[in-house]
Order: C-alpha cells, then sequence, then structure tokens
C-alpha cells in the first residue's frame, strides 16, 4: 500500500556523521540509541541515523561481530565456514523469531513497532560492512562467498512490514474520529440548507471542529513518540503520512464549497484550524539527542504531506472570499 511504498524511500546511511557520545539506555527493553561516532569499525562516512533501538539488535551485532573474530582467529577453512553460517543462522533466528514475539503489540504499541523499524535499519547497516570490512581475513575458499548483502532485502522488509499495519490502523481511527468529515457533500449540504433558511449555515460547528481536534490530536500523540525513537527522516514521512490521512478529508469538503459568505468563509477557516496546527509538528521535529539535534531547521511540510499544498490553496480560497466581500 502507498504507507509501504512512502517508508521505502528510506534510506539507513547517511552522508552526515551524528552527535558524538554514547549510545544511552532508553527505556526497559528498548536499549540504546544507535550513534555513528561509538562505531570502532567505522568513520561515520556511512553513519546511521541516530534513532533508538533494541538491546536484542544490538546483541545480535555484537554476536556477529565476535564470532567473525573467533573465525578468522581459528585460521582453519572448515571452521571458519561453520562459524560464518553460524552468524547467518542467527540473523535468520532474529528474523523468524522476534517479529512473532513481539506481534500483538506490533500492531498497537507505536514505541515498539518504531523501535522494531530501527532495529531491522540497524542490522542492515552492518550487514552491508560485515562481509566486506572482514573479506581480506577469511580463508581463500571464504573470500568470495563470505558476505551478509544477500540478507538486507528480507530485514528492509521487516522493517516496512514492522510499521505499516501501525499506521494503517491509526489512519482508520483518524476516519473514525473525522466522523462526517469523511462523508461527501456533508459540509456543502449543511451551508446549502443554512441559506435556504433551515438552520445555522455552521449547524454543529462546535461538534464538527471537536472531531477535527480530536483527530489532530491522535496525530499530534504518534508523531510525538515517533520523535523520540525514530531517525528525523522517517519520523517526518510517518508524520506527513498521518497528517495527510486528516487533511485529505478536509480538503475535500472544502473543494465541494463554491461560494460562501463573508462571516460563513471566516467561520470555515476557524473551523479547520485544528487541522492547519499540524503544522507546527514538522516545525518540532528532531531526531533523539541533544539541545543542537532539538533546534533543527523546521522541515517543509509540503514535502512529507502531499495534501498540504491542496489544504493551504482552499484557505487562501475562503481568505479570497471573505476579502471580496469587505470591498466597499
Amino acid at each position: 500500500g502507498p504507507v509501504i511504498d512512502v517508508l521505502g524511500d528510506y534510506a539507513a546511511a547517511s552522508s552526515k556523521k551524528g552527535a558524538g557520545g554514547k549510545g544511552s539506555k532508553k527505556a526497559a527493553g528498548l536499549g540504546l540509541d544507535a550513534d555513528p561516532d561509538a562505531d570502532p569499525d567505522g568513520d561515520g562516512s556511512l553513519a546511521l541515523a541516530r534513532c533508538s533501538i533494541s538491546v536484542q539488535a544490538q546483541t545480535l551485532v555484537e554476536f556477529a561481530r565476535e564470532t567473525i573474530g573467533l573465525a578468522q582467529a581459528d585460521g582453519g577453512k572448515t571452521t571458519a565456514a561453520l562459524y560464518f553460517h553460524a552468524v547467518r543462522d542467527a540473523f535468520a533466528l532474529y528474523r523468524c523469531l522476534v517479529p512473532a514475539k513481539w506481534a500483538a503489540e506490533l500492531l498497537v504499541d507505536p514505541r515498539r513497532a518504531f523501535v522494531m523499524h530501527n532495529d531491522c535499519e540497524f542490522i542492515c547497516h552492518h550487514l552491508a560492512a560485515l562481509g566486506h570490512r572482514h573479506r581480506d581475513d577469511w580463508p581463500p575458499a571464504l573470500k568470495a562467498t563470505a558476505t551478509f548483502v544477500d540478507v538486507i532485502a528480507a530485514f528492509r522488509a521487516l522493517a516496512r512490514a514492522s510499521l505499516a499495519p501501525l499506521l494503517s490502523r491509526i489512519r482508520e481511527q483518524i476516519a473514525v474520529a473525522l466522523g462526517p468529515w469523511t462523508q461527501a457533500r456533508w459540509l456543502r449540504d449543511r451551508l446549502a440548507a443554512g441559506e435556504r433558511g433551515v438552520g445555522s449555515a455552521l449547524a454543529g460547528a462546535d461538534d464538527a471542529e471537536r472531531r477535527l481536534a480530536v483527530a489532530a490530536g491522535t496525530v499530534g500523540q504518534t508523531a510525538h513518540v515517533a520523535a523520540a525513537h525514530l531517525a528525523r527522516a522517517t519520523h517526518l514521512r510517518v508524520v506527513g503520512l498521518l497528517v495527510d490521512a486528516a487533511a485529505s478529508h478536509v480538503v475535500r469538503r472544502l473543494e465541494e464549497i463554491d461560494s460562501a459568505g463573508d462571516s460563513t468563509a471566516r467561520a470555515l477557516v476557524r473551523l479547520v484550524e485544528p487541522v492547519l496546527a499540524l503544522e507546527g509538528l514538522f516545525a518540532a521535529a528532531h531526531a533523539p539527542g541533544g539541545p543542537a539535534r532539538r533546534a533543527a531547521a523546521p522541515a517543509p511540510v509540503a514535502k512529507y504531506a502531499a495534501e498540504w499544498d491542496p489544504l493551504q490553496a482552499q484557505i487562501r480560497r475562503l481568505t479570497s472570499m471573505s476579502a471580496h466581500r469587505l470591498l466597499p
């Protein structure tokens, strides 16, 4: 679906180095803060974006490094091959067992889903380098085959699969919270009834605004958790997907309105204010880290939320209606 397609563009490697300092404990069972500068084997030129990872993923990578070290220290072709396949089997076991263990939580707990996604990207980052770093130390018979690059695709797919169900569920929650905003011509018919004198043009506006506020609150809560655990680029994509889930329905309802009086146009702009306020989520977006990280420049909203520009266009149209009515 579209969630998987968008998140599939995420690249684990970044050309920029992260802030200094060792990884720190985040929460029980949700382990470490990945830091490229803490990587003893690299200089940060292909650094993993700063994000939260689990102790399990960190332990798996350390096991792989230690086991490869044993294989190279042993020097025998047979034992080296056994060590090499033991490492591959460890990654396969992780891919089979860990998602099954957390299957229920991945559907309902954003923190668990985000950390699982990061774990897969963290593992992919090391899979890409493990064979390359040690290729000269393998016995001649293993040099051509001792690679882990072929495993990366499976972990990439697992990373996407760990997020897609959760994001789909949250988008459904947003649609439920919006209520009548998801119904075609609902707002236009309400305004038309007001013009005919059948009730107020925006009767029930309080409930309509409350529904938008609830939907926006759902987006905000998820964005808060995402900011604490995901890399900045992935966080922004997740927030953009959820903002689109709310903004798309608002845009469709406003597009159905051909014209409106001065007071009605201004009331409509005020009505959708909870959705417009979601722009602040992009200004506050940051990767986990120190104050310098949190002071990152605001992200361009339209880059991550496809419905943002259409929403702004509708707001400008309503504003122009109001301005036109005010002309002498």
